[in-house]
């Protein structure tokens, strides 16, 4: 599955809707501009680190799994889809779980 800030955007306007809030709304609850909110909505624009943070927090969703789609929409954003780019995630992978569990190969 791959994640764009418009799949983000979808998945924002889609826990918009389900909590019955409108834009306005939710922008004041996250301490956004509505003309922002509605185009990160729309994949324009993609939120900040902290803007994602509260939209996660603000709809009670897990953050580290909003914000792993907010940095995987980013990646893709820049670097498109391909098979460099996934073995390029893959090596990143591999780098972070050496880092975390101390495997020195």
């Amino acid at each position: 599955m791959q994640t764009t800030s418009s799949d983000l955007g979808q998945l924002i306007r889609q826990l918009r809707k389900k909590h019955n809030l409108t834009l306005h709304q939710v922008a004041l609850g996250v301490d956004v501009d509505s003309p922002l909110l509605s185009k990160i909505e729309r994949g324009e624009r993609f939120p900040t680190l902290e803007q994602a943070k509260k939209i996660a927090v603000f709809f009670n969703v897990d953050e580290d799994e909003f914000l792993a789609k907010l940095t995987a929409g980013k990646i893709i954003k820049e670097y498109g889809i391909s098979e460099v780019t996934l073995n390029a995630v893959l090596i990143v992978q591999e780098q972070i779980e050496e880092m975390k569990y101390g495997k020195n190969d």
